[in-house]
């Protein structure tokens, strides 16, 4: 199975390589402890907590299984250094026509992603209008609840 790449901040790679860690370090750890609860019991066939650890085992171990995947297939993206053009890991005051109201958004690798702090995956639809868009250039974001065009006033980083 081919995995697109995944487009990954520095912060965002690290992001993933620390939940990588806990969950093969301390996490694994706490499930070995729980199964040797569970074990201790005595009959495993009707053990709850013994279910519950092996569940907690099995996911666990598909999101490790994932995690590494999207190390493998990630591409570090440094930010320019054009300073009219906004891009990853920059904050830019971002003009909505469609309500005419305006926000603070920060461009961000789909990991770091917060949509109530305003941080807009490049991957998104608004994102993706948004990363290399120069300071006063329109663009109609293409997005499934309807088109609407935005504008980059200025660049506050």
């Amino acid at each position: 199975m081919q995995l697109d790449k995944l487009i990954l901040t520095e912060s965002g790679k690290k992001k993933i390589e620390e939940e990588l860690n806990y969950l093969k370090t301390v996490k694994r750890s706490e499930i070995k402890e729980a199964l040797k609860a569970a074990r201790a019991q005595g009959d495993l066939s009707e053990n709850a907590d013994y279910s519950a650890a092996k569940d907690d085992q099995s996911l666990t171990e598909t999101r490790i299984l994932e995690l590494e995947a999207q190390l493998r297939n990630a591409v570090i993206v440094e930010e320019t250094s054009e300073k009219h053009v906004f891009d990853i890991n920059k904050k830019a005051l971002v003009k909505f026509y469609d309500t005419d109201e305006s926000f603070e958004i920060t461009l961000v690798s789909s990991v770091e992603s917060d949509f109530k702090n305003m941080k807009i995956s490049i991957e998104s639809p608004l994102g993706k209008s948004l990363y290399k868009l120069p300071i006063g250039e329109k663009v109609t974001v293409n997005s499934p609840d309807g088109d609407y065009e935005i504008e980059v006033i200025k660049i506050l980083d």
